[in-house]
């Protein structure tokens, strides 16, 4: 991952795929701190390091408690659209829901409502991200995190409340609630003001550490929300996780008042949409510089259009953009782990949302053990460049995703479809080896900037999955054989077009 009316960690995946979801995205500064410059930075003062701790612990909390919340609503929200749906249409009314979900008009309108929700809840955060970032900065961490907050508590309660009176009204008005996350700027703007706020009381060193924490305690979120959302779901049904789900995110509004209140003096705040997209990189300008932190204030056509002129003469970089657009496109197929399931293998929802649990399993496993182990054995034993260790963990990360994505269309039963999402899942580590052999490119003080740039476009590819892959499972309720699973054919077909960028890639620098 209106906050919960769309398609996120399979219906909340587009936060942590980050997924990205997010969460793979809002690294971005973690990386870009790290290769901007190999200058010693401003040292912390006291006042920040008394409250450190405090601060750390605050982060994790409610990074725990608002993601956790999320994921609780995630199944239960399809559980009742579905339920909504079948009701809603007089000639099966009297259809149990189990057999009623297999009707291809219900799941047609099913994968519209969330695809086009999914395509919705990204504009706010590709709107606003960079104005909130700016107001982090002016006015302190704290206040733009509560209003986050706010906005996405008020998107999630008009989509309960319009699940809970429909079909007395339109299911299709949850539709509206990306209205309130205007106020906050989104799911996106939270996550990266937790990771701000937690880089602000440390030392430059100890950054790509803070965020992993941080990361690493999101997809922990994804995987207990998961788990207690089947069970409450099993037991109690659709109704109960989400509305437990929904108190916890109050409860991490309500905690977010005690998060220590600081602006970083030191480094703007931004996201995968802030302003450094737009701003020119010039050679003689510093990559902190106050005009980049302006943030939007210092908009303007003329440098947008010098931006992309600057992309143009940088060897590679176009090629890489592109892969960053469609592997993202790839990954999002994750958002229809909780329709493709249940159509394809008939089980429940509930028991569905347990692969979510596996795949946020996988990928830790992946980016905090096996990825790094892999890179310091290929660095030492090999000893190649970062450019090309990164190119090899790229290629060896897009193939997993090909791979898994090719077993899970043509998976006739359950259990080669659990391989088919370890293989999937295993390939986690491909965005921000693309984001780091992106940065490559670009001189040591532009990586701020290189990082914004392909961060953005991957999010732009995000928006577009929702409506792709929703129309690719209507599609594939027609059809027969391997043709069932479509969406996860035409997220091979994108991971297809990635590796022939990356051999392209690898050939030009060879």
């Amino acid at each position: 991952m209106a906050s919960d009316g769309n398609g996120s960690r399979g219906f909340h995946q587009q936060r942590h795929n980050s997924g990205e979801e997010e969460v793979l995205l809002l690294q971005a500064d973690a990386d870009a701190e790290s290769l901007a410059s190999d200058t010693p930075s401003t040292l912390i003062p006291e006042t920040l390091v008394s409250t450190k701790w405090i601060t750390l612990l605050l982060v994790g909390i409610l990074a725990l408690f608002f993601e956790t919340g999320n994921a609780m609503r995630a199944a239960a929200l399809i559980a009742s659209y579905e339920d909504i749906i079948c009701h809603s249409r007089a000639e099966i009314r009297a259809t149990p829901v189990m057999q009623c979900s297999k009707n291809h008009e219900v799941e047609r309108e099913l994968a519209l409502i969330l695809g086009v929700s999914q395509f919705l809840e990204c504009l706010p955060i590709l709107l606003l991200s960079g104005f909130y970032g700016s107001m982090a900065d002016k006015y302190g961490r704290r206040p733009i995190l509560q209003l986050g907050y706010l906005g996405m508590i008020l998107s999630s309660t008009w989509v309960t409340g319009v699940a809970w009176l429909a079909p007395a009204v339109p299911l299709r008005l949850v539709w509206l609630s990306p209205i309130f996350t205007v106020v906050g700027g989104g799911p996106g703007v939270p996550i990266s003001i937790l990771m701000t706020s937690a880089a602000d009381v440390v030392l430059p060193s100890q950054r790509v550490t803070v965020y992993s924490y941080i990361h690493g305690t999101a997809l922990v979120a994804v995987m207990l929300g998961s788990l207690l959302s089947s069970l409450m779901m099993t037991s109690l049904g659709n109704l109960s996780p989400l509305l437990t789900g929904l108190a916890l995110m109050c409860l991490a509004l309500a905690l977010g008042f005690f998060l220590p209140s600081q602006r970083n003096t030191t480094k703007s705040f931004t996201t995968a949409s802030d302003s450094d997209f737009y701003l020119k990189p010039s050679d003689d300008s510093d990559a902190s510089s106050p005009v980049q932190a302006q943030g939007g204030r210092n908009f303007s056509v003329r440098a947008l259009s010098q931006s992309f002129q600057n992309l143009w003469r940088i060897k590679g970089v176009i090629p890489l953009l592109i892969a960053g657009f469609v592997s993202m496109l790839g990954q999002q197929v994750q958002i229809l782990v909780l329709q493709y399931v249940p159509n394809r293998f008939d089980v429940s929802i509930a028991k569905a949302n347990m692969f979510n649990i596996l795949i946020s399993g996988v990928n830790l496993l992946i980016l905090f053990a096996l990825l790094p182990l892999a890179g310091l054995l290929i660095s030492r034993r090999l000893g190649y460049t970062t450019f090309v260790k990164d190119l090899v963990l790229a290629h060896a990360s897009n193939l997993l995703f090909l791979t898994g994505a090719l077993v899970l269309s043509m998976a006739p039963v359950l259990p080669i479809a659990f391989i088919g999402f370890i293989i999937f899942g295993a390939g986690i580590g491909l965005s921000s080896l693309l984001r780091s052999i992106f940065v490559e490119l670009f001189p040591p003080e532009r990586a701020a900037y290189a990082t914004t740039v392909i961060s953005a476009v991957k999010s732009v590819g995000g928006s577009f999955s929702g409506p792709m892959y929703s129309s690719a499972f209507a599609l594939s309720l027609g059809l027969e054989g391997f043709l069932q699973g479509l969406p996860f054919l035409v997220s091979a077909a994108s991971f297809a077009i990635v590796e022939l960028v990356l051999i392209t890639v690898r050939f030009t620098y060879k």
